[in-house]
């Protein structure tokens, strides 16, 4: 085709608005040289599941430079070192981003918490959404450490009105929704303190009958403490039985009844709070599996809220990989003499699966335990470790296996499969049947007698 100036100018033109609708990231730190540096979000707090929009590595100058595959304004993050870093990220606006002086994660702590900073910007506008909610931390954290004990000690809602009422006053209000939002759920949170024993008026002021902001971490906070164990407490209540009933029968229609007939709240939020509140019912072990999946296929089938049903299919398939009698998610990892290991390594056995970390106190007294299972099963179980830090060597000691066998794979070479197993906690057990299949949700560790359940599944399979 013959390239005129007329398709000339339109190439150009198609270039420019693609060009000016892209959102980047640059970084200059000589210190992080060789580093890899990965961007998320958290697009809906129903979940919590973070979704990876940029990645990339600092060449030997110590420069980065990142597009962001991101379509709404929301927080963005990155763990690295000790810290993790956030901003907010506007579509269509390129950033400069200062980092905090490079410090080693050396901790062996299994608990470790990277320490929360709010990511600095070169050249970045007074009045843009991140210098607004900057200056504005100050100022609250300074009122908020004043008035603690007034406040949260001897719950006075008083003093929780009156701060709010001078923030309100030294921060007029902007046309920044974002900004308006989230001083609006910080105020929430200043008056929750205030009414934790009663937090009914917190829900009435700043949830029912209100927006839910999906990937607002003031938010979704908030509403976490309110109601992510909203549907289990009230299982509790003087009509808890009815409640019960409903949640294990999987009544949809009438806990949504209920919930919109006798709480007042809204369908959309009554929604939300069953989402929200799926895994906390699930993991307690309390309520009929089939009754919480039916909830999830009821709000999949008919829900009016297109996330709503994106999501409850979403929380379906990540219960159900995990459920008895599934196929035991793929395997895939490399052990720590460099040898690739499948579920086939094991086939006609079951495995004795454990998440753990090299230096994780809790796992340190099951190798014990461990090794008299091997003693007295070893024609049927083999066990299998999946180590998620990268300290095996420092650590050889400990996972070194003196009169028994065990397998010891390194966990961080692919970091999705603690999503594909649902890791929440470490240790975290799980066993395996010999046809690949999950034996349960999760096992018991080797000292709340597995052995005496491993025993009777042996047993009722021989018969």
């Amino acid at each position: 085709m013959r390239f005129t100036r007329k398709t000339g100018l339109i190439f150009c033109l198609l270039l420019f608005f693609y060009t000016a609708g892209a959102t980047s990231v640059h970084i200059t730190a000589p210190e992080y040289a060789g580093d890899a540096f990965t961007f998320y979000v958290v697009p809906n707090f129903l979940t919590d599941k973070q979704e990876v929009i940029g990645e990339g590595s600092f060449n030997d100058k110590g420069e980065l430079t990142i597009e962001l595959d991101i379509h709404t304004i929301m927080p963005v993050f990155s763990e690295f070192d000790v810290y993790k870093g956030w901003f907010i990220v506007v579509p269509g606006e390129n950033y400069e981003i200062i980092l905090p002086p490079k410090e080693v994660n050396n901790s062996s702590n299994p608990y470790f918490r990277p320490k929360l900073v709010h990511f600095g910007l070169k050249n970045a506008d007074p009045k843009s959404t991140n210098m607004l909610i900057d200056y504005f931390n100050r100022i609250y954290g300074m009122e908020l450490s004043k008035n603690m004990n007034q406040i949260f000690y001897r719950r006075s809602l008083e003093t929780a009105e009156q701060v709010i009422a001078d923030l309100q006053t030294r921060f007029e209000k902007t046309d920044d929704k974002y900004f308006e939002d989230y001083k609006n759920y910080k105020y929430a949170s200043l008056k929750y303190m205030a009414l934790i024993q009663d937090p009914r008026p917190i829900m009435e002021e700043y949830f029912i009958d209100h927006e839910i902001l999906y990937h607002h971490p003031q938010y979704s906070e908030l509403f976490d403490k309110l109601y992510a164990k909203y549907l289990q407490y009230a299982t509790q209540d003087v009509d808890g039985h009815k409640i019960s009933v409903l949640i294990n029968s999987g009544a949809y229609e009438q806990l949504i009844e209920w919930l919109v007939g006798d709480k007042l709240i809204n369908k959309a939020l009554a929604e939300a709070i069953i989402l929200k509140g799926m895994k906390t019912l699930f993991y307690s072990k309390r309520f009929n599996t089939v009754g919480l999946f039916n909830l999830l296929q009821r709000i999949t089938e008919t829900s009016e809220v297109e996330i709503h049903k994106t999501t409850a299919n979403k929380i379906f398939n990540e219960l159900a990989r995990t459920m008895y009698g599934a196929a035991a998610p793929e395997l895939s990892l490399v052990d720590i003499n460099g040898n690739f290991v499948s579920w086939d390594d094991f086939e006609g056995k079951y495995v004795y699966l454990c998440f753990t970390r090299s230096d994780n106190e809790k796992f340190a007294p099951h190798k014990e335990l461990m090794k008299d299972l091997y003693l007295k099963y070893h024609d049927d179980l083999e066990l299998v470790v999946i180590i998620e830090d990268d300290e095996i060597e420092k650590n050889a000691e400990l996972l070194k296996a003196d009169g028994f066998n065990w397998t010891v794979l390194r966990g961080m070479t692919r970091r999705d499969i603690y999503d594909s197993y649902n890791v929440r906690i470490l240790p975290t057990y799980f066993l395996i049947d010999p046809q690949g299949r999950m034996a349960g949700q999760q096992a018991p560790w080797p000292d709340e007698n597995f052995e005496m359940q491993f025993a009777n599944i042996l047993k009722a399979t021989r018969n």
